[in-house]
């Protein structure tokens, strides 16, 4: 009897935790002349508070793959992880202290250990986290805009992003 009642505890916990009647997804993707998705954007809702938010692109061959993956808790970002060397794997981790509007990055190794940056590579960050903080607070959050303004909200976005991914590849030079 005992074997029964903890056997029907599992089970009630495993059908509890798998009830996502309350998390919703708002999809945006921006085609390229051709028609073809060059980028997706998908936010990912529990009631209305937005819990986790991803990004795609085309890789090399064309495809759309994941380039990164934010978590959230309470309106706050908390951490991100990116595949900034474009490997398919996410290979940047970074982490945010919302409280004190700091972070923390590191990257991940081949043998799968992370290691911090250098502080010229986490400035560059911190410069692409004001970027997208700045996206996130000016498009996201409870304003209704266009797809066309959307799109061109993004592409400033993207050029920020570059620009301070070229200050980290210099740095790393």
């Amino acid at each position: 009897m005992k074997i029964f009642v903890i056997i029907l505890l599992f089970v009630a916990i495993g059908c509890y935790a798998d009830d996502t009647t309350d998390i919703t997804n708002k999809v945006f993707e921006k085609k390229d002349k051709d028609g073809k998705v060059s980028f997706r954007l998908e936010r990912i809702y529990r009631g209305k508070d937005m819990v986790m938010m991803e990004s795609f692109r085309p890789n090399a061959q064309g495809v759309l793959v994941l380039g990164t993956r934010s978590y959230w808790i309470g309106g706050d970002l908390v951490m991100m992880e990116s595949d900034d060397h474009k490997s398919g794997k996410l290979d940047t981790v970074v982490v945010y202290n919302p409280g004190k509007d700091d972070m923390e990055v590191f990257t991940r190794q081949a043998d799968g250990s992370v290691k911090p940056v250098s502080a010229r590579t986490l400035q560059a960050y911190k410069q692409q986290n004001a970027a997208v903080s700045d996206f996130v607070r000016t498009t996201l959050t409870g304003t209704n805009m266009s797809d066309a303004e959307l799109s061109e909200r993004i592409q400033e976005t993207q050029q920020k992003i570059q620009d301070a991914e070229k200050q980290k590849t210099d740095s790393k030079q």
